[in-house]
């Protein structure tokens, strides 16, 4: 794996649903999603679904459609640099799944550990 793609990972890649979500608005035919869509095919909560199309559309990954009735959003990356970085996450995925989810767990790990460490205090405290 390529530092840059690495990066992309550690930097832009919160959990393994978030990545899950952008596989499924990234795999052909790229048809529109609704929260409930999204939930049932992930096998979460509609509500956990809805934030993780929220973080995307955030992020610039996914775009709600106009004037659309199921609240759906679709695929439509910001730029062709985010485009073409998510199709070499999705092709890392597809032949490192266990690396890629590996490299996840690790950083969300990290943050985890740093937010506990700032409220250890030291016997001097």
């Amino acid at each position: 794996m390529s530092d840059d793609l690495r990066r992309f990972i550690l930097t832009s890649v919160p959990s393994v649903p978030y990545l899950e979500a952008i596989l499924q608005f990234h795999a052909p035919p790229r048809a529109p999603r609704s929260a409930a869509s999204l939930a049932a095919v992930l096998y979460i909560g509609e509500s956990a679904a809805q934030a993780l199309i929220t973080a995307l559309a955030v992020a610039g990954i996914v775009r709600k459609l106009p004037h659309d009735a199921e609240d759906r959003h679709e695929y439509a990356p910001a730029d062709p640099a985010m485009a073409a970085m998510i199709d070499r996450l999705v092709r890392a995925y597809t032949s490192d799944l266990v690396g890629v989810t590996r490299l996840i767990h690790d950083a969300t790990q990290r943050s985890a550990q740093r937010f506990s460490d700032a409220f250890k205090f030291g016997k001097g405290s």
